[in-house]
């Protein structure tokens, strides 16, 4: 009840224009959720980069979320997921030269600063910023994950949301994610009323399902992977990659850590461990894409060599 009324309070405010909301000098599209992480904001986003890269000039702009830095920063070949956090490192190492990525806490306060360094930017991405009320953007696209929508949870600390379910009203877009590949019309039906109750009149509502690509060696390009696998996650909702693992290989193992986490030597010794008790099996090591953003650059990374070290690629 207390965070209820402190996130109505704060709504309230800026939906009264107490607090103000500015419009970008920018086209800019935010995507967010309600809830707490896991409902494939990085796919949405990787997605809306390769539709928008031919024909704009793309900023995307996140808080930075776990990065040892503060204040602004766009990323430059210095850079990896310590100075501007996992998912903005991805971003540059898959486009870094055909977008600009920027990272700050405070989105408003980064903006002409992205304008003044790449004047030619033409649409900023805002990277988790449903929240981030003091930016009005162009777009506002709002993600539901399938398995737990938002319109089934409860406020924190009783449920995942991070404020009330008629929020969604501000939603340009909704998409449902992480859909089974043979959802039918009478789910898709129920799904829609559901939302209708809390999103705006004739909003467009999507549906996403989650195509996992074949996994790529980390060292030896010419390694394949085996048909045993140790898999290692450190993202918010790690069953859908899990079940997939489950249907293709022979999951000997699975380390599960909490979103974000950054790998200790400690860690991956106990991985290797176990790889080196399976070994004369022939498995692989699978990450997350993710994931292995948090390794790349730093000594930990020397650790692996030798060994088919492997991460899979989510697509939309």
């Amino acid at each position: 009840m207390i965070f209820q009324l402190v996130t109505h309070i704060r709504n309230w405010l800026y939906d009264k224009h107490f607090f103000k909301s500015f419009d970008l000098q920018v086209l800019s599209i935010s995507v967010g959720n309600l809830t707490v992480g896991g409902t494939g904001k990085t796919p949405v986003v990787e997605y809306l980069i390769r539709l928008f890269r031919g024909s704009n000039n793309i900023v995307t702009l996140s808080r930075g979320y776990k990065r040892k830095t503060n204040g602004f920063i766009i990323a430059g070949k210095d850079d990896n997921a310590k100075t501007i956090g996992d998912e903005p490192f991805q971003y540059y190492k898959k486009f870094h030269n055909e977008i600009g990525v920027a990272v700050c806490e405070d989105r408003l306060f980064a903006i002409p600063h992205i304008l003044s360094s790449l004047p030619e930017t033409d649409l900023i991405l805002l990277d988790d910023a449903y929240q981030h009320r003091k930016i009005s953007p162009s777009c506002n696209i709002l993600l539901t994950d399938y398995n737990r929508p938002f319109y089934n949870d409860l406020l924190l600390p009783a449920g995942n949301l991070r404020e009330s379910r008629k929020n969604a009203d501000r939603a340009d877009v909704i998409i449902v994610t992480k859909c089974p590949a043979d959802l039918g019309e009478e789910d898709i039906n129920q799904i829609n009323n559901a939302i209708s109750r809390y999103a705006r009149k004739n909003v467009r509502i999507f549906y996403m399902n989650i195509d996992y690509g074949q996994p790529v060696p980390v060292f030896n390009k010419g390694n394949k992977l085996f048909e045993k696998v140790i898999l290692v996650t450190a993202i918010a909702e790690p069953k859908p990659l899990v079940d997939f693992i489950d249907m293709n290989y022979q999951l000997l193992k699975h380390y599960c850590f909490s979103d974000h986490h950054y790998f200790s030597r400690k860690d991956l010794r106990r991985i290797i461990t176990d790889f080196e008790r399976y070994q004369e099996e022939g498995i692989g090591i699978l990450f997350t894409e993710k994931d292995i953003m948090r390794l790349e650059g730093t000594k930990l990374m020397d650790i692996f060599n030798g060994i088919s070290c492997i991460f899979s690629t989510d697509n939309l």
